[in-house]
């Protein structure tokens, strides 16, 4: 395929069970050589390492653990643990992408306030990754379907944050569904952004299905953003409505022909 493609396992080859290891070896099977995560504290490790190992495979994105309100001062020292944690386990997963979010917003205390509070989060969090040779990267979250109350609902916004940080730790992921949710368009949200976003995640509306069950032209959508500049994966992080490989047919002819 032209474009590649990242596929969630968290979300995909479900079939083969519980394990995080036997996911991954599915998906390699299938052709999937690159693959996410999200948390790391309730997997076998040992069995990850092994299947990336054995694979080949890349473990391109996990998270920081734990959903923490960056906007309070209080969760900061909290949150530099988290991501201490998950940069440690990346760096035995070969991983260089740990995500996380800003968080709840708080109704008693100014956006702009709030803003700059996570933003020293951020700038602790970044230090820590730099550190570990991984890259934060902070996810735009929809409000108005599937995460109300997040403070960080817009790119523009996560935008901000990451060039307010001003550091190799942390970038953008740019979530193209939750982007969309929120009525936003790769072209008008990335129009020159492109340098701060390190991935791209994908799923379809408006019920976050596989690439090709719902309402979005996705060829146009993958070909703005690679007009724009971003070179890297897209993440495949949906809920299928078929079985994994029937799930994954539309979105990889798409790929093949771009």
């Amino acid at each position: 395929m032209s474009l590649p493609l990242s596929v969630n396992v968290e979300l995909l080859f479900r079939e083969t069970g519980d394990d995080t290891g036997d996911r991954i070896r599915a998906a390699a099977d299938h052709g999937f050589g690159v693959v996410e995560i999200w948390s790391h504290s309730d997997k076998d490790l040992d069995r990850v390492e092994k299947a990336l190992s054995d694979t080949g495979s890349t473990l391109h994105t996990m998270l920081v653990e734990g959903r923490l309100t960056l906007a309070d001062p209080g969760t900061h020292e909290a949150f530099v643990g988290h991501v201490r944690a998950a940069a440690e386990v990346a760096n035995r997963l070969g991983c260089t992408r740990i995500v996380t979010g800003s968080g709840v917003g708080l109704p008693y205390r100014k956006r702009a306030v709030q803003h700059g509070i996570v933003v020293e989060a951020l700038k602790a969090g970044a230090d820590v990754a730099a550190e570990h040779g991984v890259t934060i990267v902070l996810e735009n979250l929809n409000t108005r379907v599937d995460h109300p109350g997040t403070l960080f609902d817009t790119t523009a916004e996560c935008v901000a944050a990451v060039r307010a940080v001003g550091s190799p730790g942390l970038a953008l992921l740019y979530d193209a569904y939750h982007s969309l949710q929120m009525g936003e368009t790769p072209a008008r949200e990335l129009d020159g952004a492109i340098d701060v976003v390190s991935h791209v995640q994908i799923a379809d509306l408006p019920d976050r299905g596989e690439p090709g069950s719902g309402t979005v032209d996705w060829a146009a959508q993958l070909r703005e953003l690679r007009q724009l500049g971003y070179a890297g994966p897209f993440g495949l992080e949906y809920v299928p409505t078929t079985g994994s490989v029937d799930s994954l047919r539309a979105i990889t002819e798409i790929a093949a022909a771009l």
